[in-house]
């Protein structure tokens, strides 16, 4: 007696892993060209224009209300803030939650980000805008290290948060605005300040967006992965 054929169907953990690969490619080599669109034009000297306009536009609201509101805002983005941020988030959800990876992944978005940073700003050895800095900014200019690794830290932050919220059945949408909202305020703050291009700002963005995705996917992934091993 012939036993029927039975197919196999790929384990749900290999589905997700391909889905969230797929999500994560696809948005990453967006982010991609976006950079390197703007590493080439910087390189042949075409962001001129495009910089001032920009930057004069922004900067044509100074009041003094608004310089306090940047000036809230860059702090946010700062080294200081963002690695007290990353011990006491880190401790809460290692110790009150038990989420190990969850802490580690806040931790590696944070120094892979800033290390990222670090050699493209190297690499590029744009100097800082000529104009009054409302601020005291060292190094080089380009990719702007505050908006690059706010969007890396503060979008695990918010991923996290979210993630969270949406497995308990709590209302999570405004995670999301919160985030989007406290990384492009920190962007604009740097433009706004007189320390950065907004291509700086930009190139940030897409830099740090690529290595949130990396880190997202990658907690995404162990999540999965743990989940169906304990099943």
């Amino acid at each position: 007696m012939s036993t029927p054929k039975t197919t196999s169907l790929p384990p749900k953990h290999l589905t997700k892993l391909s889905k969230s690969l797929i999500w994560g490619l696809s948005l990453s080599m967006l982010l991609l060209a976006i950079f390197a669109r703007l590493s080439e034009d910087l390189l042949y000297h075409e962001l001129g224009t495009f910089d001032r306009v920009v930057g004069e536009f922004i900067r044509g609201f100074t009041s003094p209300p608004l310089t306090s509101i940047a000036m809230i805002l860059t702090n946010l983005g700062s080294a200081y803030s963002e690695i007290g941020l990353m011990f006491v988030v880190g401790a809460f959800l290692l110790f009150r939650f038990k989420h190990t990876w969850d802490a580690v992944l806040l931790v590696i978005s944070l120094i892979g980000a800033w290390v990222l940073n670090t050699i493209l700003k190297e690499l590029f050895q744009r100097a800082r805008p000529d104009i009054i800095h409302l601020v005291q900014a060292g190094g080089y200019s380009y990719p702007s290290g505050h908006a690059m690794v706010a969007t890396a830290f503060y979008g695990v932050i918010g991923y996290i948060l979210w993630l969270n919220l949406k497995n308990r059945s709590k209302p999570s949408w405004y995670i999301v605005m919160i985030t989007l909202v406290l990384i492009i305020g920190i962007g604009i703050s740097r433009i706004y300040l007189g320390v950065h291009f907004a291509s700086d700002v930009i190139a940030g963005y897409a830099a740090g967006g690529v290595w949130a995705i990396a880190c997202i996917v990658g907690l995404k992934e162990v999540r999965n992965y743990k989940s169906n091993h304990q099943d």
